[in-house]
């Protein structure tokens, strides 16, 4: 009985009979060896909801010396471990905020405009010479802004984002184009350009502090202001070519696959959000768009996706590591959660996984498809409600991906059903055949191994 290898990864193209596989809300896990399979396929973890926050939509969050900042509607919170929110003062608006943090203040950028919060009000920047930012970044003490439609950024006095001087700038001009965004990684800024990058470094001149690191460029430059984040200490970035990339040293390294690109490519809104995380020793970077939310596993080097029931793209518009949790923002409400392995829902809401496997096919020869075997952790049923009886859902397609089969549900066993199969027998024939199966349960969900007995024909 040959096995089917689930967990491959995403790697759907438009030309879906050559590749239709797809991994959604769940990722492959390297098995130890001597098991039974090679790898299996695991779900995300869950958003076990913790504080529901104002009124409004979740506009940004950050994390500074241990304490967790969030805004929402357009009040500045700052929240506690025990869950406890105090308003600080408001930032007006609807659009995304854009934040930085040093020893004592926070800075804010929304719209253009700056905000930063001292400690006791969060004030507006009203100083002559501030030029207005399209983001911020610290280092060193410094907040650095990029201004508005120009290749110039510009620096705050020293530890004080209210006071800025009109000399306090330079430019990335290696390179023409504007810039787009920027990220502070190991003591460096990294300022990413349309078509290009530069990488600057605080040299204390007396003049401007900071000057460009001499082999520091490249000429690929950021799809979007947020299409950049860093996963242990490196940068993993949205290329303006819709390729993802990942800085080794200063060299850029395509990490991403075609159907990836292609997600990116078919995405009418270029604009995205990236995210970091951890789940189970596995190291993620997302990138949402509104179309759809790719996620890069740093540990195995594979793609997925993540979906939020109804809708296109995951829920999060940020995940931010603090108490000894990884705290997410909801895009669409005012709710903040935390990533938890035991919990199987999206807050209150469906989390459901599907996997799509790689074609079954013996060089385009008719197969009869006798039986297909999916070996769960079985046993896995709630003692009542939706899960006390966990069904998998399995469906396939003959036509490489474009239409499927009516659905067909096996159980994975009730609470303590062990010895439980999830067996399907007498599957028909065909030439070329996808496999996927979708589960929506809230129970736990680790797809073990699948095998299926197929005989092929001389026709």
């Amino acid at each position: 009985m040959p096995a089917i290898p689930f967990g491959t990864g995403s790697y759907r193209l438009r030309s879906l009979p050559l590749s239709a596989q797809r991994l959604v809300n769940c990722y492959l896990e390297q098995a130890p060896p001597q098991a039974k399979t090679f790898a299996a396929v695991i779900q995300g973890y869950g958003v076990r909801p913790y504080l529901t926050v104002g009124s409004g939509n979740a506009r940004g969050a950050i994390v500074v010396n241990g304490v967790l900042y969030a805004v929402v509607g357009e009040v500045l919170y700052r929240i506690t471990e025990t869950g406890l929110a105090t308003g600080l003062g408001d930032v007006p608006g609807t659009a995304y905020v854009d934040m930085a943090g040093d020893e004592t203040h926070l800075m804010l950028v929304t719209s253009r405009l700056g905000y930063y919060w001292n400690g006791v009000s969060v004030q507006q920047i009203t100083d002559p010479d501030f030029p207005g930012a399209e983001w911020v970044e610290e280092l060193d003490g410094f907040f650095i802004i990029g201004a508005p439609v120009s290749g110039k950024f510009y620096l705050s006095s020293n530890r004080n984002p209210a006071e800025w001087d009109a000399l306090d700038f330079s430019s990335a001009e290696r390179y023409p184009d504007d810039l787009v965004g920027a990220i502070a990684n190991l003591g460096e800024l990294i300022l990413f350009g349309r078509e290009s990058f530069e990488i600057w470094t605080n040299t204390g001149n007396a003049d401007f502090s900071f000057e460009q690191v001499g082999n520091g460029i490249g000429e690929i430059g950021i799809l979007s202001r947020y299409a950049v984040a860093k996963a242990a200490n490196v940068v993993i970035f949205v290329g303006h070519d819709g390729k993802v990339y990942q800085l080794n040293g200063y060299t850029p390294q395509i990490i991403s696959i075609p159907g990836i690109e292609q997600i990116i490519e078919d995405s009418l809104d270029k604009t995205c959000f990236s995210m970091t995380w951890s789940e189970g020793g596995h190291k993620f970077v997302a990138f949402s768009f509104d179309s759809g939310t790719i996620v890069y596993d740093l540990s195995t080097q594979l793609w997925h996706e993540r979906k939020s029931l109804g809708f296109e793209r995951w829920r999060p518009l940020a995940i931010l590591r603090c108490y000894d949790a990884w705290y997410v923002l909801d895009y669409y409400t005012n709710r903040i959660g935390i990533l938890d392995a035991e919990t199987f829902k999206e807050w209150d809401d469906v989390l459901w996984c599907s996997a799509t496997a790689p074609p079954v096919t013996s060089e385009n020869r008719r197969m009869i498809h006798q039986r297909l075997e999916l070996v769960f952790e079985q046993g896995v049923g709630l003692s009542s409600g939706q899960g006390a009886d966990p069904q998998v859902m399995l469906d396939w397609s003959d036509d490489g991906g474009r239409t499927w089969s009516a659905q067909r549900f096996r159980s994975m066993g009730k609470i303590g059903e062990y010895r439980r199969r999830t067996v399907w027998n007498q599957l028909g024939q065909a030439r070329d055949r996808v496999y996927r199966y979708q589960i929506s349960d809230p129970v736990r969900r680790t797809l073990i191994l699948a095998t299926t007995e197929a005989a092929t024909g001389n026709y």
